[in-house]
C-alpha cells in the first residue's frame, strides 16, 4: 500500500477480513494436506495426558510498530490462514533425547488468537498472546525457547512468560528484545533462553550445543556485505567517513589498523568499495541505515522520541532553511542579536519540507517530521516557521556570568568537560615534541609572568604547594595548527593555560600561552589577566581565553566524548556478543550498559563525524563547525595514542592527571588535592556504587580465581578485545590481565563507568553549558591581533564585534545548537544507572539482593548531591553562573534536564 494511504474504515476492514479468510478456507482445502478427524481427535487425546508448559508471548507485530503498513496486516493474516504460521518449541536443560542424544524439545507450539489481537494494543503496548507447550514425561525443566517465524514479515519479540507447573506461582520467564525474520534467512530457529545465567562449565547438558551454535552464528566468518536480517557482529576499520571517489579533497584516511592512525575498532558492513581506493567503503546517503546487527537499532520510542529522527531532521530538513536566512551574513552584529536566538528566534521561510505533511513523506522520515515539527514551533503562537532555542542554564539567572575569569577556572572542575585539568608538577611546562621540528620544549611562560596573581607566593612556592593546574592541549594541536589555519576562515592555536588555586579554592586563570608553529620551533604569545580597567586589554584576554576554549572544545566532543566512550566502548560491545553467550552472567551483566550504541555510532559517522563535502545534505557536521575541520578525526586519532585502558577508570584518571594521590584512609582509596571538584567528588561516590555492586555481582557466580581462569568464554572475550577490537594497542603492557576475580571486577567496573557515568558527565551537560555558544564556540575564524596590524586597528576599534567575527558564524553556531540541544535530550524511555527495563531480568535472588543494595546507593548519592549543592562553602558547585552541578545525579526525567545517568552511551 502507498505510504500516506489513510487506514481503512473498520467496516472495510472487517469485510476486507471476512473475504481473506474465505479465500485462505478455499486454498487450504484445494492444497493443503490435512488429516482425518479421527486421527485429529486422536492426537488431541493423547496430548492432553502429557505434561504442558502453558504461558503468554509478548511481541510486537510489524502492523504494530508501522501503524500505516496495511499490507504487514493483510499479509500477517494470510500467513495464518495458509499454515504458515509462528512456531515454538521447548528445549530441555538437562534431559537428552534416548534415541540421539540430542536435547528434548518439546512439540510445535503456536500462537492463540493471532487474529483477536490484531487491533486491541497500541504499538508501545504490543500484544499478548497466549500458548501451550506439550512435552513428553521425561523432559524435565525448560532451558531454552525455540523460535520459526514462518510469515513474510518480522516482528518484535519481548518476551516469554510459562507457568512452572512443578512450582504453583513461579515462572519461566525468557528476555528475548530481538526482530525476527522469516526462517528461510536462518539456517536454524532463533533461539533465547531463560533468565538463569550459567558459566560455560555450568552448563546444563541439553543447551550446550544451542549454546555454543548461537555463538558461532553472532561470529559470523567475516566475509560478504552485511543485511538487514543479519545479526553478525564483527570488527572493521574506520574507512568509511570520505567519499574519494567524489574527489581527492573529500577523502579522508583510513583511522585504525596503523601506527599513524591507531583507532578503536567499529561494527563491519562489507559494504561496496570505492573505485579510487579499495580499501575504502562508499558512504550511504543520509537517509539509509549503515549495518548494524538489527537488534542494536533503535527500539521505535527511541527513534519517535528524538534521536535517528531528530538528527535526520536538523541535517537534511532544517540546516537548508536556516542556511538560506543566513545567506551572506558571517557574523552577529552584536551580543544582543546573540540573545535573541533564545528570546525571539528565527523566522525560517516556509519551504516545502517545512511545511511537508508527515503523512506525505516516506516512513522512515515521520520522525525526523516529529522532532522538526517542536524544534519550529512557537508553542504561544502556534507558528511552525519559527527555529527557538531555550534559554541555557548557563545565563539563566546571570547573563555575564559566563565571561568571567573565576567561571572560566571553575568549569575546568564543575562544568561539560572535567576530565583534563591537571596539576602542574613541573614549571614552566615542557613538551614532549621533537624540539629539531618544534622548538625548545620548555614553555613561554615564565614565573614573572603569573607571580603577580599567587596571593604572595612565588611560582616554586605555589608549585610546591600543589597550587598550581593547567590545560595543557600545546602537543596535541601544534603539529596540526598549520594545516589548520591553511583551511579558509579556520583559524587556531596550540594552547596551554594555567590556572591557581585561591585560598578559597577556586581555580583562577593566571596565565595563557597561544603557539604557532614557525619555519624552526614555534611563535609564542603569553596572555595574562589585565590589571587594569581597559578595555582593549580585557578584550585581548577575551580572545584568548576563547582559542584556549576552542582547543578545550574539540577534544571534549571528539576525546572526552566519543573515543573515550562511544569508540572505546564499541569493540566490548561486539567481542562480547561475539563470545559471551546470552546465559552467561557477565552477559546479562553487561547488556542494559550496550543499549543503542552501535545505532548512535553509526549515525555520528554517517552525519556527525564524516567528510564535509560542502553539501549540507551529506552530513560532515562536525568538520563544518569545529576549527580543527577536515582534521578532526585525525586529532582524535592522535589523541587515542595516548589511551590506556588502565587509566580509564575514575580513580586511575585522577592519580594520572595529579588530581589525587593514593590513600589508604581516604574515603574512596584516593584524596583530593581539590577538594571541591564536584566532578570527582560526586563521581567517587558513583564509582564506588558501580564497583561495589559489581563486586557483590561478580562473587555469587566466581567463587576463586581459577574459575576466572577456566571460564573459556571470558577468556577468549577478553583476548578478542585487545587482538581484535583495540587490536592497535594489542602490544601494550598496561592490559590487565584476566586471571583474578579482582581483576575481573575492576574490568567490568570501569567498562559500566565509561559507558554510564563518564558519557552522562560528558554529554548531558552540552546545551546547559555550551548552548551559549560565545562562551564555547565551536569555530576559530581569526587569530588574537598583534598591535601595528590592520586586525589590530578593527579589534581597537569594537571589541565585541571583533570577538564575533572571529568565532562561529550564525549559521555554524544555530547547527551546532541544534545538534548539542538534542544530544543533551534525555528519551521519555530512558533506562538510568539502577534501572532494568524488566523485573525479570534473573531468576537469582542472591542477585536481585546486591542488585537492591545498588540501587539504595545511587539513592544516597542522589542525598549527598543535594546536601553538597545546598553548602554555600563549595563554590565550585554552583559559580557565579548559578548552576548546580547536576551531571553525576544518576536519575532524570525526560528532556533537557543536566542530571541523569543513562545505562549506556545511548545518543
Amino acid at each position: 500500500m502507498p505510504s500516506g494511504m489513510p487506514l481503512l474504515a473498520p467496516f472495510e476492514k472487517s469485510l476486507h477480513m471476512m473475504l481473506l479468510k474465505k479465500m485462505a478456507a478455499f486454498v487450504k482445502r484445494l492444497f493443503l494436506p490435512h488429516a482425518s478427524a479421527d486421527h485429529e481427535q486422536q492426537q488431541q487425546l493423547e496430548d492432553r495426558l502429557l505434561p504442558h508448559f502453558s504461558g503468554t508471548v509478548l511481541l510486537r507485530r510489524k502492523g504494530f510498530v508501522d501503524l500505516n503498513d496495511q499490507v504487514a496486516h493483510i499479509r500477517g493474516q494470510i500467513d495464518e490462514f495458509l499454515g504458515q504460521k509462528v512456531k515454538f518449541q521447548l528445549v530441555s536443560s538437562h534431559s537428552l533425547s534416548a534415541t540421539d542424544g540430542a536435547a528434548r524439545v518439546s512439540k510445535n507450539a503456536e500462537l492463540q488468537n493471532w487474529d483477536a489481537q490484531h487491533n486491541q494494543l497500541a504499538a508501545d503496548q504490543g500484544s499478548t498472546y497466549s500458548i501451550t507447550f506439550t512435552i513428553d514425561k521425561e523432559f524435565g525443566r525448560p532451558g531454552a525457547l525455540l523460535v520459526k517465524n514462518h510469515h513474510h514479515d518480522e516482528f518484535y519479540l519481548e518476551s516469554a512468560t510459562l507457568h512452572d507447573p512443578d512450582n504453583p506461582g513461579q515462572h519461566l520467564y525468557f528476555s528475548c528484545h530481538s526482530w525476527i525474520y522469516n526462517a528461510t534467512n536462518y539456517n536454524s530457529p532463533r533461539v533465547f533462553f531463560t533468565n538463569q545465567a550459567y558459566l560455560p562449565n555450568q552448563t546444563p547438558p541439553g543447551l550446550m550445543g544451542l549454546r555454543n551454535e548461537e555463538l558461532k552464528m553472532l561470529q559470523g566468518d567475516g566475509t560478504g556485505e552485511r543485511k538487514n536480517v543479519d545479526r553478525i557482529y564483527d570488527y572493521d576499520v574506520y574507512n568509511d567517513l570520505g567519499t574519494p571517489d567524489e574527489g581527492e579533497n573529500n577523502a579522508r584516511p583510513t583511522l585504525g589498523g596503523s601506527k599513524e592512525f591507531p583507532y578503536p575498532r567499529r561494527c563491519r558492513t562489507g559494504r561496496e568499495r570505492n573505485k579510487s581506493d579499495p580499501k575504502t567503503e562508499k558512504p550511504v546517503s543520509l537517509l539509509e541505515l549503515i549495518y548494524i546487527p538489527r537488534d542494536e537499532i533503535f527500539d521505535y520510542t527511541k527513534t519517535a522520541d528524538f534521536t535517528a529522527g531528530a538528527i535526520k531532521a536538523v541535517s537534511h530538513l532544517l540546516l537548508p532553511a536556516v542556511k538560506s536566512v543566513f545567506k551572506g551574513i558571517e557574523q552577529f552584529k552584536t551580543m544582543k542579536d546573540v540573545y535573541n536566538l533564545y528570546a525571539k528566534g528565527i523566522d525560517l521561510p516556509a519551504t516545502p519540507s517545512l511545511q511537508a505533511s508527515k503523512e506525505e513523506e516516506e516512513e522512515y522520515m515521520r520522525p525526523a517530521y516529529e522532532i522538526l515539527s517542536q524544534l519550529t514551533t512557537d508553542r504561544s503562537t502556534g507558528n511552525t516557521s519559527l527555529l527557538k532555542f531555550p534559554l541555557p542554564l548557563v545565563i539563566h539567572k546571570n547573563k555575564d556570568a559566563w565571561n568571567t575569569d573565576v567561571e572560566f577556572g571553575r568549569q575546568t572542575l564543575g562544568g561539560m568537560h572535567p576530565f583534563t585539568i591537571e596539576r602542574v608538577k613541573v614549571f614552566p611546562p615542557v613538551s614532549k615534541l621533537d624540539p629539531q621540528e618544534y622548538g625548545p620544549p620548555v614553555s613561554a611562560i615564565r614565573p614573572d609572568h603569573i607571580e603577580p596573581y599567587l596571593e604572595g607566593m612565588t611560582a616554586a612556592e605555589a608549585l610546591r604547594q600543589n597550587k598550581l593546574y593547567m590545560l595543557d592541549y600545546h602537543d596535541a594541536f601544534l603539529p596540526f595548527i598549520k594545516r589548520i589555519n591553511a583551511l579558509q576562515n579556520h583559524k587556531a592555536y596550540a594552547s596551554r593555560s594555567i590556572f591557581f588555586l585561591t585560598k578559597k579554592g577556586a581555580l583562577m586563570p593566571v596565565a595563557i600561552e597561544l603557539s604557532l608553529p614557525a619555519e624552526k620551533g614555534s611563535l609564542d604569545r603569553v596572555f595574562v589577566p589585565p590589571l587594569t580597567s581597559d578595555k582593549h586589554q580585557h578584550g585581548l584576554w577575551k580572545l584568548a581565553k576563547t582559542h584556549a576554549i576552542l582547543n578545550d572544545t574539540p577534544v571534549h566532543q571528539l576525546v572526552s566524548h566519543f573515543v573515550r566512550t562511544h569508540a572505546s566502548i564499541e569493540p566490548f560491545i561486539i567481542a562480547s556478543h561475539r563470545q559471551l553467550s546470552a546465559m552467561h552472567p557477565l552477559m546479562i551483566l553487561l547488556l542494559p550498559h550496550f543499549k543503542n550504541t552501535l545505532n548512535i555510532n553509526a549515525i555520528a559517522r554517517k552525519i556527525l563525524l564524516n567528510a564535509d563535502t560542502g553539501n549540507v545534505l551529506q552530513g560532515g557536521l562536525v568538520e563544518r563547525t569545529f576549527t580543527v575541520g577536515r582534521y578532526s578525526l585525525e586529532l582524535s586519532s592522535a589523541m587515542y595514542k595516548g589511551w590506556q585502558f588502565n587509566e580509564q577508570g575514575l580513580p586511575a584518571d585522577l592519580i594520572k592527571r595529579g588530581m589525587a594521590v593514593q590513600d589508604s584512609n581516604a574515603k574512596h582509596g584516593v584524596r583530593l588535592l581539590i577538594e571541591d571538584y564536584p566532578y570527582a567528588v560526586d563521581g567517587l561516590e558513583v564509582w564506588e556504587a558501580v564497583q561495589t555492586w559489581v563486586g557483590d555481582y561478580v562473587a555469587i557466580y566466581y567463587k576463586a580465581d581459577m574459575d576466572v581462569k577456566h571460564d573459556v568464554e571470558l577468556q577468549r572475550w577478553w583476548q578478542e578485545v585487545i587482538e581484535k577490537g583495540h587490536g592497535d594497542k594489542k602490544d601494550e603492557p598496561w592490559w590487565p590481565s584476566m586471571h583474578s576475580i579482582d581483576s575481573l571486577a575492576s574490568v567490568l567496573t570501569t567498562i559500566i563507568w565509561l559507558a554510564s557515568a563518564h558519557h552522562a558527565a560528558v554529554n548531558f551537560g552540552q546545551y546547559p553549558f555550551a548552548g551559549h555558544f560565545p562562551y564555547r564556540p565551536t569555530m576559530g575564524r581569526r587569530l588574537v591581533p598583534s598591535p601595528g596590524t590592520p586586525e589590530y586597528d578593527s579589534f581597537f576599534e569594537n571589541p565585541e564585534s571583533f570577538f564575533l567575527s572571529s568565532i562561529s558564524s550564525p549559521f555554524q553556531a544555530i547547527l551546532g545548537l541544534a545538534i548539542i540541544e538534542l544530544l543533551s535530550t534525555h528519551a521519555s524511555n530512558e533506562e538510568y544507572l539502577g534501572q532494568r527495563s524488566s523485573p525479570y531480568w534473573t531468576n537469582n535472588a542472591e542477585v536481585m539482593h546486591a542488585f537492591k543494595r545498588f540501587q539504595d546507593r545511587l539513592v544516597a548519592v542522589e542525598r549527598n548531591i543535594n546536601e553538597r549543592n545546598s553548602n554555600p562553602k563549595l563554590f565550585n558547585r554552583y559559580g557565579d553562573v548559578q548552576v548546580p552541578y547536576t551531571l553525576m545525579y544518576p536519575s532524570s526525567k525526560e528532556g533537557i534536564t543536566n542530571m541523569g545517568i543513562p545505562n549506556s552511551t545511548s545518543i
